[in-house]
């Protein structure tokens, strides 16, 4: 496993699109410091960015590669090789390839501008998102054979983490806000692995105290070291289960 692990690697940190994502991230970390001058707002410009990029990218081409690597699949099957092990090295492959343009594209100018605990939280969370959309795209590529319908599907999944998610949670808001649900809002945003990413840097900022009495609970959850570490642990939970399901379907898959 470890050696499919490392070829697939070295072929992923050749690959144009790795590189492209680097240079992207770059000229996004880059450039969003060079146009605002104080580092906080430019933290949150960075953060808005990629929460919305990073998922979709991953998705995309962790569901293209897979897809496009299926011959290569079968070779390495038709090898005394375990099932499980081929697919963790995919896993292992993409999460790596991916996350070494994430952090040298967008964490070289963060800790170059702003060095802080933002900082550091932006950078984790969003490594463990890379993990959760590899494992996600892998879980609907294993599942879907077809790679036109398995793309579309990825689309669609990342609309509603991305937009309608947040769009559901104003709706129900709006409905019963005159009933106290803010713990419920909390409990629900641990469905959306954006949506906590997002808070967790957020509420580590000065704009944190623009959500007013009603984002209190947030405040004191999402601002505190356990409320990070519980965090981290929903987001390392999602990784896992992404991981599983991924591992499972393709146990199962006929190749």
């Amino acid at each position: 496993m470890i050696q499919i692990a490392r070829y697939l690697t070295i072929d992923l940190l050749k690959n144009r699109a790795i590189i492209g994502s680097f240079l992207l991230f770059a000229a996004i970390g880059w450039g969003l410091f060079f146009i605002e001058n104080q580092p906080e707002k430019a933290l949150l410009m960075v953060m808005q960015v990629t929460l919305l990029l990073l998922p979709l990218i991953t998705l995309i081409f962790s569901c293209i590669y897979y897809y496009n690597s299926y011959e290569f699949t079968v070779l390495l099957l038709s090898n005394p090789i375990k099932r499980n092990a081929v697919i963790q090295a995919f896993f292992i492959a993409l999460s790596v390839s991916l996350s070494i343009a994430y952090i040298l594209g967008i964490g070289l100018p963060l800790l170059l501008n702003y060095p802080s605990v933002e900082t550091f939280i932006l950078l984790v969370s969003g490594n463990f998102l890379l993990w959760i959309f590899v494992g996600l795209a892998l879980f609907i590529s294993t599942k879907v054979n077809d790679k036109v319908r398995g793309i579309g599907l990825v689309l669609i999944l990342w609309a509603f983490f991305a937009f309608l998610f947040d769009g559901l949670l104003i709706l129900i808001m709006y409905q019963f806000g005159a009933y106290p649900i803010e713990k419920l809002i909390l409990l629900l945003t641990f469905l959306n692995p954006i949506d906590i990413s997002r808070i967790s840097v957020i509420m580590q900022t000065d704009a944190s105290a623009m959500m007013g009495l009603s984002g209190a609970v947030f405040v004191d959850f999402f601002g505190s070291m356990k409320g990070l570490l519980i965090s981290f642990s929903a987001l390392l939970l999602w990784v896992i289960v992404m991981y599983a399901g991924a591992v499972r379907n393709f146990g199962k898959s006929d190749l």
